[in-house]
């Protein structure tokens, strides 16, 4: 298989560069993401209401809690592909890659099936001003139409990954959000389409980047292996799909998890107006960055990492655990720094509401934070989901998301929005410290060599 041509599980020549070869690809590919957030931002942001500003920042939120529920297909073909990749296993991680695929399109359709319903019940549960909720309604009919695409990018993202073929995703992602951010400037600003233009600009930039995707695993795969496969009544059977299925449960209810509390954030800060809603989502574009950022070095532990949990080698899993974290508190810390020099003046730069602009000032000293508190919930998720352990990732979130509960009321009603945010910075850093208490019974799994 031309996809095998990666480093084995246990080579540690030059091991820091192993770890760029995956992270700095990987860095660039998720950061284009935010990036194209903060073009529309800006594009938005200059409007002259903060309604049409709450309104994407909404619509956004409804779409990764909608779209991100399904995330399983991108972490746990992951884990599943790495393994089979440390075992050299081709077959298994052929079947794999039809699995993941043939799910994606199938939650993909489901979702245009029951978009009225999917709809009602966001705006339900975001309960947000009727001026901006007929807005978001108008993006979200749009928008929906992309969901296939999207989901079969996770898939297909994910197989790239377990096969440590970083740079292909990042020229795939820089596809998707280059000819995002393009569409959505010509849409909005030159055409004036307002939010609606920001919706088609991502509906055409998905439909593109799939359909490149899909070209792109086929050049990487043995192609007379996957046909076979593909024709295979075994690869088909319902059974065969168990432990894409039971490792996506566990993943699913994770990601429900971490999904409404991000939405939990927006519906917080509706309740304190439109400039409330316009100044949370400015400071999730913070959020959005540096999180998508410390991937990087979580994607390069989940590829070697998981390669070497696939070969079944205590030792070498916790040198890749402890080398890919080392880079990631660098990279927090340079997050922190940055943000700490240059954050008033990139909220400058995305909205030129003062009111918004002095809301978000308020909340800098969290914003800055951020990084050095969530680096380790991002790294130590890409540790297990090279480990495909998807149970302790439900537990160790289950427990983040109680904490958050119980402090994102009080703290809001006590201290406004800055409450709120406040509230966010304590989940991620429960997050991380419910993961690191579980690391070592993920260790113990493996034999002790």
């Amino acid at each position: 298989m031309r996809a095998a041509a990666t480093p084995a599980a246990g080579d540690f020549t030059r091991p820091h560069r192993q770890i760029w070869a995956i992270a700095w690809p990987a860095i660039l590919a998720n950061s284009s993401a935010p990036l194209v957030g903060l073009v529309d931002t800006w594009a938005i942001g200059h409007l002259p209401s903060p309604v049409h500003l709450a309104a994407v920042g909404l619509g956004t939120v409804i779409f990764n809690y909608l779209l991100w529920a399904f995330g399983f297909l991108r972490m746990g073909t992951t884990g599943l592909v790495a393994q089979a990749r440390g075992r050299e296993n081709d077959d298994t991680l052929v079947a794999t890659v039809i699995r993941a695929c043939a799910l994606s399109l199938l939650f993909g359709g489901a979702l245009l099936i029951f978009q009225d319903a999917l709809l009602v019940a966001g705006l339900r549960a975001m309960a947000p001003p009727a001026e901006v909720a007929d807005i978001t309604e108008a993006y979200f009919r749009i928008r929906i139409w992309a969901a296939p695409a999207t989901l079969l990018g996770y898939a297909i993202t994910g197989v790239l990954f377990g096969l440590a073929r970083v740079r292909a995703i990042l020229w795939l992602q820089l596809l998707l959000n280059v000819t995002n951010g393009v569409l959505n400037v010509i849409f909005v600003i030159g055409l004036d389409m307002g939010v609606p233009g920001v919706a088609w600009g991502t509906l055409i930039a998905q439909w593109l980047a799939a359909v490149a995707s899909v070209w792109v695993l086929l050049r990487l795969l043995d192609r007379a292996m996957l046909v076979a496969r593909i024709r295979q009544r075994a690869t088909w059977h319902i059974r065969k799909f168990g432990s894409l299925i039971f490792l996506n449960g566990f993943i699913f209810i994770r990601t429900l998890f971490l999904m409404t509390a991000l939405a939990l954030i927006m519906r917080k800060a509706g309740a304190l107006g439109d400039v409330g809603m316009a100044a949370s989502h400015v400071a999730m574009q913070f959020m959005m960055l540096m999180a998508l950022g410390l991937d990087g070095f979580a994607h390069a532990a989940e590829a070697l990492a998981g390669a070497a949990w696939g070969h079944g080698r205590r030792t070498v899993f916790r040198r890749w655990v402890w080398l890919t974290s080392q880079w990631a508190v660098i990279a927090s810390v340079l997050y922190a720094v940055g943000f700490w020099l240059g954050g008033d003046a990139v909220t400058a730069v995305l909205t030129d509401l003062t009111e918004v602009r002095g809301v978000v000032a308020d909340l800098m000293p969290l914003i800055i934070a951020l990084p050095l508190v969530s680096v380790w919930c991002f790294q130590f998720d890409g540790v297990f989901i090279g480990a495909t352990a998807a149970g302790a990732m439900m537990v160790t979130m289950g427990v983040a998301f109680g904490t958050y509960l119980l402090i994102l009321e009080p703290l809001t009603r006590t201290h406004g929005l800055v409450g709120l945010w406040a509230a966010v910075l304590i989940f991620m850093g429960v997050r991380g410290l419910a993961q690191a208490v579980w690391y070592p019974l993920l260790e113990r799994r493996l034999p002790a060599t």
